[in-house]
């Protein structure tokens, strides 16, 4: 039996970013980083109105040949995510989303499918923007059908606060 020898990988660190900016005839611009030096672009930019501020940002860090997994989206371009969409194993769907209604950098709603079978199983809504959830829903025997709904505060009608079943 013979010995595999492995090269070891090469560190991220050791490599330059690579950046490429590309700017359209209708002013706004992509901005593609590989940071890692594996010709995959770990960053994607998107300066839609082309005031120098990207409004989204698509990034992975999970290695070649894999597709971008989070999306972050400034729809008012004051710095702060207004949403986030994430594929936390990869497999092309997102398992997480997390949106800001108020603007304040703290997310008043977010979805997750924790076992990834492609069904929110947890959700949680801060109504009051207080940055504590007011409404956690979720479906524990991964059926599709919310199992708890809980409201934080006493007298409210039970019922789908979310809209998904």
């Amino acid at each position: 039996m013979s010995e595999l020898e492995l090269e070891p990988m090469d560190d991220p660190a050791d490599h330059e970013p690579t950046v490429v900016t590309s700017t359209f005839s209708d002013g706004h611009t992509e901005t593609m980083t590989d940071v890692d030096g594996d010709g995959y672009a770990d960053k994607v930019e998107i300066d839609r109105d082309g005031d120098g501020h990207a409004e989204v940002v698509y990034t992975h860090g999970y290695g070649p040949g894999h597709d971008l997994d989070t999306a972050t989206v400034d729809t008012d371009g004051d710095g702060k995510y207004d949403a986030v969409y994430s594929d936390r194993n990869h497999d092309g769907r997102v398992d997480l989303y997390a949106e800001d209604h108020n603007h304040d950098g703290i997310a008043d709603v977010a979805i997750a499918d924790q076992n990834y079978d492609g069904r929110a199983d947890l959700a949680l809504k801060d109504e009051d923007f207080d940055g504590v959830a007011d409404v956690t829903v979720t479906d524990t025997n991964n059926d599709g059908t919310y199992d708890t709904v809980h409201y934080s505060q006493p007298g409210r009608l039970a019922g789908d606060p979310f809209g998904a079943n």
